[in-house]
């Protein structure tokens, strides 16, 4: 069985990927190489878990549900426009699918 993919794993695989720390995930820095990666782990809560809006938004330290739908838009999008955007959302998804 595949291991169970959290919230809290999606945000220590993206923040070690991006060499930031969670808490920096969790917090209010609107650099945009921050704002990107907490988009990016917001995305794969949306894709690889159950989580509602609220719920994801919950676990990013209270941020709003609509927080999270507009990163999920976001990234979405930007994975059309943007190979790099397109392939750390990939690597960091394979990361979480392997196996520990």
């Amino acid at each position: 069985t595949a291991t169970e993919i959290s919230p809290a794993r999606i945000m220590n695989e993206t923040a070690s990927f991006f060499g930031v720390t969670v808490d920096d995930l969790l917090g209010n820095s609107r650099t945009k190489q921050l704002a990107t990666a907490r988009q990016i782990a917001m995305y794969l809560c949306r894709e690889l878990t159950e989580l509602s809006l609220p719920r994801i938004g919950e676990e990013f330290g209270g941020k709003d549900h609509t927080t999270v739908l507009y990163a999920e838009r976001k990234i979405s999008q930007l994975m059309t426009e943007d190979r790099m955007i397109f392939n750390n959302v990939t690597d960091i998804t394979n990361r979480l699918r392997q196996v520990r």
